[in-house]
Parts: C-alpha cells; sequence; structure tokens
C-alpha cells in the first residue's frame, strides 16, 4: 500500500489537468491541517491519514470543503474539480491529444511555450606574475575609497570572462496572500486603490518582473535602463591566483541561484496593499472600482497577490580568454564634452531625473548645468568607459592600434574591438582563438573546454506579478437568506 493518496485537480469545463490550484487537508474541527499546490499535470501528492473519511479543501478559503470516504481512494490519481475561477494552465494542460496528419507539426510543439533565457557575465582576472611572491608591500594599510584609480594602472592583464545561461520556465500562475475583501449589496460599488510598492515606476515603459528580477541579481555594464546595450547583466569581478577555471565557474554559478532566490524573496517583502480611495491621496497608487450587478445577492469581492512559479536551470558556464587594458580616464565632466557624446549620455545616464539638464545643455549654452556636471565628476570612472565602450569603433581601434600585449603582438592583432567590461580602470577585450597567451592559461582553457563541469543544479522560483488578481463571490439570494433567518 503506498504511504500517498494521488489526486488530480481537473478543470470544470474541460477536463484538463489545473496546474497551481491549492489544496488544504483539514481536521476535524475544521482547521487546516496541510497544504498542497497542485503540479503542472494537475496531480497532488498528500499523505495518508487515519480514520474513515477525509476532509480537503480545493482551493481558497471560500470554497466549499468536500469529505471523501478513505476506503474509495485507490493507488491511481482521484479526480477532484478545480473552482471555476481556476485558468487553464499552459502548457501539457492546452495539448490536445489527437493524432496530426503527416508532415504536419504535433499539438504539442505548438502549443509549448519557451522559456525565458537570462545572460549573466563575470570578469575573472589573473594574477599578475610579479606579485606572485609575495612578500614585502606597502605598510599602510588605510584605503581610501573617495580617491579614484591611478592613471598608470597597472600593466596589461589576461582574465577570463565566464558566460553563465539561466534558462526559466514557467510552472504556471498561483493565487498569492488575501490581500483585502469587501462584501457589497445589489448595485452598490467600492472605490478602492491599490498600493504596490514592489515595482518602479519607469515613464519609458515598465520591464517584466523576470527583467527587473535580474537586474537585482546583477547589474547593466553600462547602467540601468530599460534597453541596455547589451543583454548580459554582470557580476562584480574577481581575481585568480591560479588556474582553476572549472572553481571559478562552479562557484559563479552557486553565486547566481543564491542572489536569484534571495532577490525573489526580497520582492515579495515589498509593500502591497489594497485599501478604500478615500483614506489616500488619489496619486498614491492605482485606483480599481468594483460594483456589484447581482440584482439580489450580495457579492463578496477578494484581491489576492498574483505570483508565478519558475524552474529554474543553468546551462554549462563558457568560459573564454580575455586581455585587460589599462586606460586613461577622460575630463568629460565639462560642458563641451556632454555636447559632444551626448548621444551616450542619453543611454547611459545613471540618475534619469537628470535628463532635463542635459537636454538644456545639448540644446545650447546654459548655466544651470552644474548640478549635471557634479553628478558626472562623481561618476567619472563609469562615464569614461560608457564612452570607450558605446563610442566610435574607430576611434577605439586607433586608440588600441597604438599598444602591444605582453608578448609584444600588436595589440589590435590579438583582440576584438569589443569592450565587454571593466575591472577598476581596466576595460575587458576578448581575445581572438589565434592569440598568443602563456602556456598555463591556454593549457587550462583547452582543459576546461574539453570537460566543462556538469551543472545539474535545478531549483524553483516564486515571483510576484505587478497589480492584483480580483475573484467574485456571490452569496446566497438575500429572500432565501431572510427565509432561513425567519425559519432559524
Amino acid at each position: 500500500m503506498k504511504e500517498v493518496w494521488v489526486f488530480r485537480i481537473v478543470n470544470q469545463d474541460t477536463g484538463k489537468p489545473a496546474q497551481g490550484v491549492p489544496v488544504t487537508v483539514l481536521d476535524d474541527t475544521g482547521n487546516p491541517a496541510g497544504y498542497w499546490v497542485s503540479e503542472a499535470d494537475g496531480t497532488v501528492s498528500i499523505p495518508r491519514r487515519d480514520g474513515a473519511r477525509v476532509r480537503l479543501r480545493v482551493g481558497l478559503r471560500n470554497e466549499e470543503p468536500i469529505e471523501l470516504a478513505t476506503a474509495t481512494l485507490r493507488d491511481g490519481p482521484t479526480d477532484l474539480a478545480a473552482p471555476s475561477w481556476v485558468p487553464v494552465a499552459p502548457g501539457a494542460a492546452e495539448r490536445e491529444h489527437t493524432v496530426p496528419p503527416p508532415g504536419a507539426a504535433r499539438p504539442a510543439e505548438q502549443q509549448e511555450i519557451p522559456g525565458h533565457v537570462l545572460y549573466f557575465q563575470r570578469l575573472a582576472m589573473f594574477a599578475d606574475r610579479a606579485a606572485r611572491g609575495g612578500g614585502g608591500g606597502s605598510t599602510d594599510n588605510v584605503a581610501d575609497f573617495s580617491a579614484l584609480p591611478p592613471e598608470s594602472a597597472t600593466t596589461m592583464r589576461y582574465g577570463v570572462l565566464v558566460e553563465v545561461e539561466q534558462l526559466w520556465q514557467s510552472l504556471g500562475v498561483l493565487w498569492g496572500e488575501l490581500l483585502y475583501s469587501v462584501s457589497l449589496t445589489p448595485g452598490d460599488e467600492a472605490r478602492l486603490t491599490v498600493l504596490d510598492g514592489r515595482w518602479r515606476r519607469d515613464v519609458e515603459g515598465r520591464e517584466r518582473p523576470l527583467q527587473i528580477l535580474a537586474r537585482m541579481v546583477g547589474t547593466s555594464m553600462l547602467g540601468d535602463l530599460v534597453s541596455a546595450l547589451r543583454p548580459e547583466l554582470q557580476l562584480e569581478g574577481c581575481s585568480l591566483p591560479g588556474v582553476d577555471l572549472q572553481g571559478v565557474a562552479t562557484d559563479t554559478v552557486a553565486l547566481i541561484r543564491e542572489r536569484t532566490e534571495r532577490m525573489s524573496q526580497a520582492l515579495r517583502r515589498r509593500p502591497l496593499g489594497v485599501v478604500d480611495a478615500g483614506s489616500v491621496p488619489p496619486d498614491a497608487g492605482a485606483q480599481r472600482t468594483v460594483h456589484n450587478t447581482a440584482p439580489d445577492r450580495v457579492v463578496t469581492f477578494h484581491f489576492f497577490e498574483p505570483l508565478e512559479r519558475f524552474r529554474v536551470v543553468f546551462r554549462s558556464p563558457k568560459v573564454r580568454l580575455v586581455l585587460f587594458v589599462p586606460f586613461r580616464m577622460q575630463n568629460v565632466a565639462t560642458a563641451e564634452a556632454v555636447r559632444r557624446f551626448g548621444y551616450i549620455f542619453r543611454r547611459t545616464l545613471l540618475d534619469r531625473d537628470l535628463l532635463p539638464d542635459l537636454e538644456r545643455v545639448l540644446g545650447g549654452p546654459d548655466d544651470g548645468h552644474r548640478r549635471l556636471l557634479e553628478h558626472i565628476e562623481a561618476n567619472l570612472l563609469y562615464y569614461s568607459t560608457a564612452i570607450i565602450a558605446a563610442g566610435d569603433p574607430a576611434a577605439r581601434h586607433a586608440a588600441l592600434s597604438k599598444l602591444r600585449d605582453p608578448t609584444g603582438a600588436l595589440l589590435t592583432d590579438v583582440v576584438e574591438n569589443t569592450v565587454i567590461g571593466r575591472i577598476g580602470s581596466s576595460i575587458a577585450l576578448p581575445l581572438r582563438p589565434s592569440a598568443a597567451v602563456p602556456v598555463e592559461w591556454r593549457e587550462a582553457l583547452a582543459a576546461y573546454t574539453a570537460r566543462p563541469p556538469r551543472i545539474t543544479d535545478e531549483f524553483t522560483v516564486t515571483i510576484p506579478h505587478p497589480g492584483v488578481w480580483v475573484t467574485a463571490q456571490p452569496h446566497d439570494p438575500m429572500q432565501q437568506a431572510g427565509a432561513a433567518i425567519a425559519a432559524g
């Protein structure tokens, strides 16, 4: 005898599996004794309980419990009807079990919803050979975080770029916490305000929840923009004292997973609520109006937090060699420099509230740009990198053609003219496959390429969606309710 009962939650209209439906086991007093959620195939596995009967509630707390005789529960799945408000789950629940004609695409391929892919990258710089011996060093161990890196910086250094892909496959939507309930008599209405502090108000458009979560895990090289110049998001760079490429790749995957789980929880901790519209200012949040159109019964409107579950899978990280080239920071905190590189500042401005100041400077002579120039000077390293990375490729090629790599080769012959990141005051440029690099790092890359680490890490993440969901629960007709009270 199996130790669990298996139930299958199916849609009332279609008979297909319903995903993400809560199932609660109730004790003799009607209190919850266990809580489960249906999987993608609609099944729920519940541990067996002693007793002749078992009480279940399929759906939310406003649904009526059902009672089943345990003797009738077989080893196979027992079908239970989902509430009428449950949406049809995508994927398997939408597939038609018909045989396609020869040469036609299968229904499963037609209905399959592709997952979202998030791209992350991390730069790792190999330790300087001259500094490996250790010993000596300055006795002044006080860090000055307000000082910019020296213009002389360091010599060119080799390193690697670790590229990681996350595949997010939706497992269906969920009804989260109950936020607010209001009961209305026939013809009555209520005006409510949704106070949603989880998402940034952006005049240029709203990003998807997955994009917002990704930006909480990593950052764009050229600013937190709605449309970044590159899809990859970067993590903080690191240093490699040795040539353990598998170690840095595995650590990067673990770091991304830990941050993904932590940031998804941080999103749900942000404020969300529904209040009466008269208790807050009109511009405090989104206005919602619910109206009872039933002629003879009271209707209760429930506001819930919308959630979605995802299965997250990592693909094997890719590693490629890069060369870190020190650069001299430009004095771009002037009105002339802002006008010259105005198209870059528009796309990479960190403080979007300074856009009006930027437009005034670009429009002509203006004395009211002090705040903008102070902001640029405070972030000089960032804007210098942005101008180098997003600026004229021909000008960047001319600057690189004057330099030679550590082996003496012309720099433009061994690197690609693309900036993929920065550590300190050095930009990272991809090395061409034919580039000559130290033997130990070339052998380490060959060994990694031959046997990359097998990433079997898979986990589930639940993230919120903007706004709220509303359900209407009609009660018994008022005449019947009055008759029942009189009979009692």
